[in-house]
């Protein structure tokens, strides 16, 4: 356990205390008043901290807990790896002869030699259609355009105060170019699918108000498919027929394909469809997309780059702008093979639909790349067709590797005991068949047993999930409205000693419940949350951000 960062949980738990003491003297009025722009919850973190509300009894508390754990000794399961390990990892990371990186799918783990990812990154970058190499940063002179177009924003009341603190920022990280290994693709030289990362960039929160402003429009599209749950709702309903075919497609590098004038003229065609938006503030937002689009610069190998075509993977507005892209082109055909088409839908630039006609009238839709009278893959499911009904099962890529967590990790026990039991819903969900549900589980269970879990609980959870009526899984969850606790949680980050750090903030609990504002929102027993603890991926794959 480290004492250091104890103490600053132990400071924010202090703070929520007074913050939840000063809004019970001084509730907030929010009256429903008309706003004449569409604002966001966009916002700055709060650094106010009412400490004259601090108690005798917080103080109390705080020091009986830091005195208890000061006297703790440096625990045996504190880390599940040995010294030789964790120094191999950092030998790992650290070697500048080799690049590790996330695979692009199947959540395995790829070490690349520094020379192949070079040549492969130059490969990419060397599409002059797509990028354009710099003669210098230009990140000044786009910064100062950024801080134009949002003071206009805001001297107009487009944005709002807090809008326009959160959105202007100081002193900008410069965004940095990496790539994902497609090993599905190619496992010797795969592939790379380009990201930019731009985590505190200049544009990165201007993208993340953008795309709040671009959703509500993005899940109204026709063919808009929210999950895999929402996909077998459709299928239970449809009945097949003998001249129906399975059909699926994705669009290859969408993102970075995107002409700048189609993609916003797609924009803003669903921007103006309706009146939730004034006119100046759908001009205001395209200007912005524009803005991003136009100096989607980056940083890799000592040279600057501009992403002259499309939008940068990585960017927070992208899947939205993607996906009304596709929209848009969608409304210029569908009407027509609408007699065709039983159904279609879309997951951003992965379409399934089923086609009435025969194949010798198919040859209309330009993007079809997949097709079967039989069978045919779709996200996380495999779509295929028995006695003459449509039935799913889980598709399972030639990739995916066996990643789920070690019981021997630095995990919460509460929450590695539920990763089998969602895993083994999610298969009875995606099964129409409970045969098929069988083989899926066993191959699950083979999975979890391979990582240390208890084949008895295994084999009780397994059977669990198979009584459940597959119905119940595929219901839509009702929206209950944002739920305020009344209380205020202890969190921490996981370790080794998390039993004794409980049992000591049990211990001392009552002195806090002795301060008449807390005793009235603080229960008898606290609730204590835990924060993940880090995984090998997260310390051996290079970081991508640079100051």
């Amino acid at each position: 356990m480290n004492l250091f960062e104890m103490y600053i949980d132990l400071q924010k738990f202090k703070k929520n205390l007074c913050l939840k003491k000063y809004f019970l003297k001084n509730p907030i009025n929010r009256p429903n008043t008309f706003q004449f722009y569409h604002h966001t919850n966009l916002k700055e973190k709060s650094t106010f901290f009412p400490k004259s509300l601090i108690s005798q009894e917080i103080n109390t508390f705080e020091q009986m807990m830091m005195t208890d754990l000061g006297k703790l000794k440096p625990s045996t399961k504190s880390n599940n790896l040995t010294r030789k390990e964790r120094d191999t990892l950092k030998e790992l990371a650290s070697n500048d002869r080799i690049e590790i990186k996330p695979a692009d799918k199947g959540g395995g783990t790829v070490i690349m030699s520094a020379e192949y990812y070079k040549s492969e990154s130059n490969r990419i970058l060397s599409d002059d259609k797509t990028y354009r190499r710099l003669n210098k940063n230009p990140g000044k002179d786009i910064q100062d355009k950024f801080v134009q177009y949002l003071e206009e924003g805001h001297t107009l009341g487009i944005l709002n105060d807090q809008e326009f603190k959160y959105l202007k920022i100081e002193y900008p990280k410069i965004p940095v170019f990496y790539f994902l290994p497609k090993i599905h693709k190619d496992l010797l030289k795969p592939p790379g699918r380009p990201i930019i990362s731009g985590i505190g960039s200049v544009s990165s929160r201007l993208s993340e108000y953008i795309d709040h402003q671009l959703q509500p429009f993005v899940t109204n599209t026709i063919a808009h498919l929210k999950d895999t749950t929402e996909i077998l709702n459709i299928l239970n309903d449809i009945k097949w027929e003998d001249d129906l075919l399975l059909v699926t497609s994705d669009v290859q590098s969408l993102y970075t394909i995107i002409p700048h004038k189609n993609g916003l003229e797609a924009t803003e065609h669903f921007l103006k469809k309706n009146e939730a938006l004034q006119p100046e503030q759908i001009v205001f937002i395209l200007e912005g997309i524009h803005l991003i689009l136009e100096n989607n610069y980056f940083y890799f190998q000592d040279d600057f780059y501009l992403q002259v075509n499309g939008t940068a993977m990585g960017s927070r507005f992208a899947p939205s702008y993607a996906n009304l892209f596709m929209a848009f082109w969608e409304e210029s055909f569908l009407p027509e093979y609408q007699h065709n088409l039983v159904c279609y839908k879309r997951y951003i630039d992965d379409i399934f639909f089923i086609w009435k006609g025969g194949i010798h009238t198919l040859g209309g839709i330009v993007l079809t790349t997949t097709w079967s009278h039989e069978r045919i893959n779709f996200l996380d499911l495999s779509i295929f067709i028995q006695d003459g009904a449509i039935k799913t099962e889980t598709f399972f890529k030639r990739v995916d590797v066996n990643s789920f967590i070690e019981t021997t990790s630095c995990h919460l026990p509460q929450w590695l005991d539920g990763v089998p039991k969602s895993q083994f819903l999610r298969i009875r969900r995606n099964c129409t068949d409970l045969d098929t549900y069988e083989t899926q589980s066993e191959k699950l269970r083979t999975d979890f047993l391979e990582k240390g879990y208890d084949p008895g609980t295994l084999e009780d959870t397994r059977n669990k999930v198979r009584s459940i009526e597959r119905n119940n899984l595929l219901k839509k969850k009702p929206k209950t409205g944002i739920q305020y606790a009344t209380d205020v949680p202890f969190i921490f980050s996981y370790n080794g000693q998390n039993q004794y750090i409980r049992k000591t903030i049990r211990k001392y609990w009552p002195i806090l419940r002795k301060d008449p504002s807390l005793k009235e929102i603080l229960p008898e027993k606290p609730r204590m949350i835990c924060r993940g603890a880090g995984n090998l991926k997260m310390r051996i794959a290079q970081k991508h951000t640079k100051k």
